[in-house]
């Protein structure tokens, strides 16, 4: 199976991403180098909650919806990150994503994330501020 992105492409998903904004460019496309493209059809299940976790996904095309405990919480679709939780603090799943249309995501390893977050302090603090909104999202008032 081919790539659908070349990394050019894959970069310039990447730097849309408020996930990874302060990365410079060099350093996504590292990061674009190092990710897997996986696709997957509607129907499958792109991780399970509870599974250990080892990877986050960037949604490339298509969209996969979030369950948790049995309740949709979100659908995500081009452009968003998915299964960061268990990458940033090791431990299992805290959901599953059901592939809902045809997707292709890019899969970055823990190591290539954690690379990045050691030697870009500005990054790590970008995604502390994506995970803060989210759960001021979702927590009750």
């Amino acid at each position: 199976m081919s790539a659908r992105f070349i990394t050019i492409e894959r970069v310039a998903l990447l730097q849309s991403l408020e996930f990874f904004e302060g990365a410079p460019t060099h350093v996504l496309a590292s990061v674009a180098e190092h990710a897997t493209e996986v696709e997957l059809a509607a129907g499958e299940q792109l991780m399970i909650e509870g599974d250990d976790g080892d990877c986050l996904y960037v949604m490339a095309s298509g969209r996969v919806r979030v369950v948790q405990g049995g309740r949709t919480i979100a659908e995500l679709g081009v452009g968003d990150v998915v299964g960061e939780l268990a990458v940033l603090s090791p431990g299992p799943r805290s959901a599953t994503a059901e592939v809902v249309e045809a997707s292709t995501v890019l899969r970055v390893g823990a190591d290539v994330l954690d690379e990045l977050l050691l030697d870009h302090p500005d990054v790590t603090r970008g995604i502390i501020e994506v995970l803060v909104r989210r759960l001021r999202k979702i927590a009750p008032s």
